[in-house]
C-alpha cells in the first residue's frame, strides 16, 4: 500500500485535489505569491544585519555596485556608522512588512481550504444520499460519520497549513543556498552535506508514518461506530443493564485507538529526536569551519553571521519537511479513504419511465435473495392486485415479507422474473417518481428531532396544516398531539425519543397518508398499536384512501381479516391464499395463527372481566 501510494495513488491524490482546486485558482495563486515574498522578507533581514556588520561596522570596501547604491541611498557608510538606528528601523521595516505578508499568505490559505472541504462535504453528502439502499448494509453509520469528519478536516489541515509549509520550505532553501553559493561556495557544500541523509530519514518517515496513520484512521472508525451504536439503543442498553458491558466494549475500542495514537507519538518522537542530533551535526560543522575560514581571512564576521543564520533558516524546514510528508501521508490515505465513497456508484433516479399508476400490481414468479446472501428470500412468487384493493400478506418473522417491500420500492432488485405497476416493467420506471407514488410506513418508524408538524409535514411541502391535521386524524393521534402543551410544535428529540411505540408508528402514517400515494404499505407497521386503534385506523384509511392500492404486511390476524385477499407467506413462499373466512377454515398456517390470537384475545377480556 505504502509503495503504491508514491506511484499509481499518489497522482491520485493530485488529482483529487486538484479537481476540488477549481474555483480557487487565484486564491491559491496569491498564497504561493505571498509564501514567496514571505521566504524573502525572511531571509532580507539576516542580509541586513550582515552587510552593517562587514561594510558599516567592520568598514570592508563594497564590492557590489548594487550594494554600493542601497548604502548611498541610505546616506552613505559614514552616516550610517554614526546612525545605526537606520538598520534597526530597517529591519524593524521588513519584519512588519513580513508579518503582513503571513497574514495575507494565512488568510488566502484559509479561505482556500475551507472552501476546499466545504465543497467536498457537499459532494460527499450529496453523493451519500444518492447511493443505492444496499450500500449502507454494508457499511456502519459511525463509519462513514469519521470518514466524512475526521478525513475531510485532515485534508483541511493539509491544504491550509501543510500546503503552504511545504512550499515554503523548498523556496526557503533554494534561495539561501543560492545567496550563500555566491559568498562562499566551499563552506555552502559543507553546510549541505548532512542534509541529504536528513531528507532520506524524512522519506523514511513518511513511508512508515502512513501505515500507522492508517491504522490509527481505522481504530478511530471503528470507535466512532461502536460509540455512535451505542447511543442510538441507550434506551436497549437501560432496559437490560448493559451499562458495565457497554462501558468494557468501549474501553476495549478506546485502549486500540489510544495505542495506535501512542505508536504515532512513537514514531513522531524518534523522528524529532534523530533529525535534531543531525540538525546540530550539520550546525557544528557550519560553525568549526566557518570560524576556521574567518580566522584565516577567507571569510567576513558578517559572512559568517549570514551563514549561521541562514543554516538555521534551512535545517528547520527540512525537518519540518518530513512531517510535511507525513501529513501528506495522513492527507493521502484521507483522500483513498474518501474516493471509496466517492467511486461507489450512485443509483439512478433520472432516467426510467414515469407512466400514470392507478396501483395495479403484478408479481410473476419473482425469486430474490440479497448481495450478501446465499439462499432466495423469495422463490418463485406470483400474485396480482387490482387497483384500490386491499390485500394483507401475513407470515412468521424471516418469510420474505419485508422483502416484497423492498423490492416494490425498488431499493433491491429481484433476480428472477417480473414486477409490474400497471402493466410497466418496474426496472424501468423512474425510482424516483416510484419512491413518490408509493407510500410506506415502516415497521419502526424514523422521526427527526424536529416538532410533530414538522416530521409529518416533510412528506408533502405543499401541504397545509388543515392536511397535516386531517392526515392526523386518519392515524388515530391527532387528539393525542392536541394533549400535548405545545401542540403539533413539540418537539419529538432524536429519532422521537420522548414518544411511545405507538405514538411514533402513527405520526409516521400519517406522514405517509399526507403524501396521497397510488399505492400504501403497511410493513407491519401497526404492531404497536392496540387492536382498537388498529381498527380505527384501518376504517379511517378506508374511507380516505378509496381506490388507493394498500398492502398490509403484519403478523396479526386482526389486522389482515378485513383484506380483499390474504396471502401466507412461509420461506419465501405463496402456500396459501384467499379471504379471511376461506382461511381460517383451511388447514394451514393462518388458521393456526388465528386460533392461537383467538385465544389469546378471549382470555384477556375475561381476565379484564374478572378484575
Amino acid at each position: 500500500m505504502t509503495g503504491s501510494f508514491l506511484g499509481k495513488e499518489f497522482m491520485k491524490s493530485i488529482r483529487f485535489l486538484k479537481r476540488y482546486l477549481k474555483g480557487n485558482y487565484l486564491r491559491a495563486i496569491g498564497m504561493v505569491i505571498f509564501a514567496l515574498v514571505a521566504v524573502s522578507l525572511n531571509l532580507i533581514s539576516p542580509l541586513i544585519l550582515s552587510y552593517f556588520i562587514d561594510y558599516v561596522i567592520d568598514q570592508q570596501p563594497i564590492t557590489s555596485p548594487i550594494t554600493q547604491k542601497v548604502f548611498d541611498f541610505l546616506g552613505g557608510v559614514p552616516y550610517l556608522r554614526t546612525h545605526l538606528w537606520v538598520g534597526a528601523l530597517l529591519i524593524i521595516g521588513v519584519y512588519t512588512l513580513l508579518a503582513i505578508t503571513l497574514f495575507l499568505r494565512q488568510y488566502l490559505s484559509g479561505k482556500m481550504s475551507e472552501n476546499i472541504v466545504y465543497r467536498l462535504r457537499n459532494d460527499l453528502f450529496r453523493h451519500i444520499q444518492r447511493l443505492p439502499y444496499s450500500y449502507f448494509g454494508k457499511k456502519k453509520t459511525g463509519e462513514l460519520i469519521q470518514r466524512c469528519t475526521s478525513d475531510v478536516d485532515q485534508i483541511r489541515r493539509f491544504t491550509g497549513n501543510q500546503l503552504q509549509q511545504l512550499i515554503r520550505s523548498i523556496t526557503l532553501v533554494l534561495f539561501a543556498l543560492t545567496i550563500l553559493s555566491r559568498i562562499h561556495q566551499g563552506l555552502t557544500l559543507r553546510a549541505v552535506i548532512l542534509m541529504p541523509i536528513l531528507l532520506f530519514y524524512a522519506y523514511f518517515f513518511f513511508k512508515k508514518n502512513q501505515k500507522v496513520f492508517r491504522e490509527m484512521d481505522e481504530s478511530e472508525e471503528r470507535f466512532t461506530a461502536m460509540a455512535q451504536e451505542n447511543l442510538a439503543g441507550i434506551r436497549v442498553v437501560k432496559a437490560f443493564g448493559r451499562e458495565k458491558y457497554e462501558v468494557d466494549r468501549f474501553e476495549k475500542h478506546n485502549q486500540e485507538l489510544r495505542g495506535n495514537v501512542f505508536r504515532m507519538m512513537k514514531l513522531l518522537s524518534m523522528y524529532w529526536s534523530t533529525s535534531d542530533v543531525i540538525s546540530m551535526c550539520q550546525m557544528l560543522i557550519v560553525l568549526f569551519s566557518g570560524i576556521s575560514l574567518c580566522r584565516n581571512g577567507e571569510l567576513s564576521i558578517g559572512s559568517f553571521f549570514l551563514f549561521v543564520n541562514y543554516e538555521g533558516n534551512m535545517l528547520w524546514p527540512l525537518r519540518q519537511l518530513g512531517r510535511i510528508l507525513a501529513d501528506f501521508g495522513k492527507c493521502g490515505v484521507s483522500i483513498q479513504r474518501l474516493e471509496e465513497i466517492l467511486e461507489e456508484k450512485e443509483e439512478d433516479l433520472e432516467s426510467g419511465k414515469e407512466p400514470v399508476l392507478h396501483g395495479a400490481i403484478q408479481f410473476d414468479h419473482v425469486s430474490f435473495r440479497y448481495p450478501d446472501g446465499k439462499d432466495d428470500v423469495l422463490d418463485n412468487v406470483s400474485f396480482e392486485v387490482k387497483p384500490g384493493e386491499t390485500i394483507a400478506i401475513i407470515g412468521p418473522t424471516g418469510s420474505g415479507k419485508s422483502s416484497l417491500v423492498h423490492l416494490l420500492t425498488s431499493l433491491y432488485d429481484y433476480q428472477k422474473g417480473s414486477i409490474k405497476l400497471d402493466g410497466v416493467e418496474l426496472r424501468e420506471i423512474n425510482k424516483k417518481y416510484l419512491r413518490k407514488h408509493v407510500g410506506i410506513v415502516l415497521q419502526e418508524p424514523f422521526l427527526f428531532s424536529k416538532s410533530i408538524y414538522e416530521n409529518i409535514h416533510l412528506s408533502n411541502p405543499s401541504s397545509t396544516k388543515e392536511d397535516v391535521e386531517k392526515a392526523a386524524e386518519t392515524a388515530a393521534i391527532h387528539s393525542v398531539i392536541e394533549s400535548f402543551d405545545a401542540g403539533y410544535d413539540t418537539l419529538v428529540g432524536e429519532k422521537g425519543v420522548t414518544l411511545s411505540g405507538g405514538q411514533k408508528q402513527r405520526i409516521a402514517i400519517a406522514r405517509t397518508v399526507l403524501n396521497d400515494n397510488q399505492i400504501l404499505i403497511f410493513d407491519d407497521s401497526l404492531s404497536a398499536v392496540d387492536s382498537e386503534t388498529d381498527a380505527q385506523i384501518r376504517k379511517a384509511l378506508q374511507t380516505l384512501q378509496q381506490g388507493v392500492t394498500t398492502i398490509i404486511i403484519t403478523q396479526r390476524v386482526n389486522s389482515a381479516k378485513d383484506a380483499d385477499c390474504i396471502f401466507v407467506l412461509e420461506n419465501g413462499k405463496i402456500t396459501q391464499q384467499g379471504s379471511h373466512e376461506e382461511l381460517v377454515n383451511e388447514d394451514g398456517l393462518y388458521a393456526r395463527v388465528n386460533h392461537i390470537q383467538s385465544s389469546y384475545i378471549l382470555e384477556e377480556r375475561h381476565d379484564n372481566e374478572t378484575i
